[in-house]
């Protein structure tokens, strides 16, 4: 979806007073984080541990992943196609974009070889928590960008329905996502007074998915990050 005026356009739906994208930006940088500090834990001989942090991080950026390219392909062309990004700042998002995926691949590589078990565990996991590390600072810093910059323009430049339309397709995008990592995911990072907020915008067949599957979530958290 590209054209945020023309969904707005067949939605009944009221306003959210709590911004979705906000509480997404929240749960990656705190997943960004816990991933960082399991990572410093990791003894070379778990190889279960090992296998559950790959298969964990493989969601974890899927997310990561979903986000941007909600951004980049409804939020940015919608506020660009209306004179409120100038060059300067769609290069900003742009190279924000690019150097959190390069890290995003270059972990899930190191991580892949622990979970194959092709021998020099401890340097793969050093290098993994070094570029875990790094990743949890780099996404910090362009979420914190990404709210501060582009937060106050969806509010300016964006009507009442188009920014319906924004914040349900921001919860679309997570429920969406990999099944143990997509609404329990985001659930574990808000309060009950904000998920109750929200659930009325995320489609019922993702709500339904969630109640059979809640548990899901921790146990393979609990596996990856202890």
């Amino acid at each position: 979806m590209n054209d945020v005026a023309a969904s707005a356009e067949h939605t009944d739906q009221a306003e959210l007073a709590i911004d979705p994208a906000t509480l997404v930006r929240r749960a990656l940088l705190a997943s960004a984080r816990e991933l960082d500090a399991a990572l410093v834990a990791v003894a070379a001989s778990d190889r279960r541990r090992q296998k559950a942090l790959d298969r964990w991080f493989s969601s974890f950026a899927a997310q990561v992943r979903n986000h941007h390219e909600l951004i980049d392909t409804l939020v940015v062309p919608t506020l660009g196609a209306r004179g409120a990004l100038d060059d300067r700042s769609l290069d900003i998002i742009a190279d924000d974009h690019s150097y959190v995926d390069e890290l995003l691949s270059d972990l899930g590589d190191a991580l892949g070889v622990l979970s194959f078990g092709l021998g020099a565990e401890r340097f793969w996991i050093g290098k993994a928590s070094d570029l875990a590390g790094a990743l949890a600072h780099v996404l910090a810093g362009q979420l914190e960008r990404e709210e501060r910059l582009l937060s106050p323009l969806v509010a300016r430049y964006l009507s009442a329905e188009e920014r319906t339309v924004v914040a349900a397709e921001t919860l679309r995008a997570v429920a969406t996502g990999p099944v143990r990592f997509s609404l329990a995911w985001l659930y574990a990072h808000v309060t009950d007074e904000e998920r109750a907020a929200i659930a009325p915008h995320v489609p019922a067949s993702s709500r339904l998915v969630w109640c059979t599957r809640r548990n899901a979530y921790e146990r393979t958290t609990v596996a990856a990050l202890g």
